[in-house]
């Protein structure tokens, strides 16, 4: 049974809304990569495009790519790429079993995604997205703090260790950043695998 949440029918709106408020979340995270020039890049959940994009504009890349668990957001992004940025891909998989090979990407990043995942499907998220990276890679994220109604969502966000070194990763850094709602400010993280 799959415990993710899929917002593909909602897509129209999700995107104007992330389009109107997540603009300076993305500029976050692109910060707080430490880009190095030519880098694998991976954005899970990357909904409609609009993270993977500014990636692949941020530098030059060896390659963005973008995976989402919904067809239609896939389909989003890559309507939105049409032929004008170069070195982007897209694909349909799921955040627990990515479609990619162990020790692919320098640097993973996700937006608001940890609340959409469902009890363990969380744990074995991290745990895929540290396969994925290369020994040293990083795996830059954002997510709310609270989530009302989740105490496991809760939990996590507000008191990761166990699951974060479960996962391979070590904390290189955690802030608390501005609100994009008024109830709901958001958590910065850069998470390291050891090399």
């Amino acid at each position: 049974m799959n415990r993710i949440l899929d917002l593909s029918a909602a897509f129209g709106l999700y995107d104007r809304w992330a389009k109107r408020n997540l603009g300076q979340v993305h500029d976050t995270l692109i910060e707080l990569a430490d880009l190095h020039g030519a880098e694998e890049i991976l954005d899970v959940g990357c909904g409609t495009g609009l993270l993977s994009s500014r990636l692949a504009e941020a530098a030059d890349r060896i390659g963005v790519r973008g995976v989402d668990i919904s067809p239609r957001m896939v389909k989003a992004a890559l309507n939105r790429e049409g032929t004008h940025i170069p070195h982007v891909e897209y694909q349909v998989g799921t955040v627990t079993r990515l479609p990619y090979s162990d020790g692919q990407f320098n640097v993973v990043f996700s937006c608001l995604l940890f609340h959409l995942l469902k009890g363990p499907d969380k744990t074995s998220a991290l745990r895929e997205i540290s396969r994925t990276l290369k020994p040293g890679g990083r795996y830059v994220c954002a997510e709310f703090e609270k989530y009302p109604g989740r105490l496991f969502s809760r939990k996590m966000l507000e008191y990761p260790g166990d699951l974060i070194r479960a996962a391979g990763f070590r904390v290189r850094t955690q802030f608390r950043g501005s609100s994009i709602t008024k109830r709901r400010p958001i958590i910065y993280r850069v998470l390291t695998k050891p090399a």
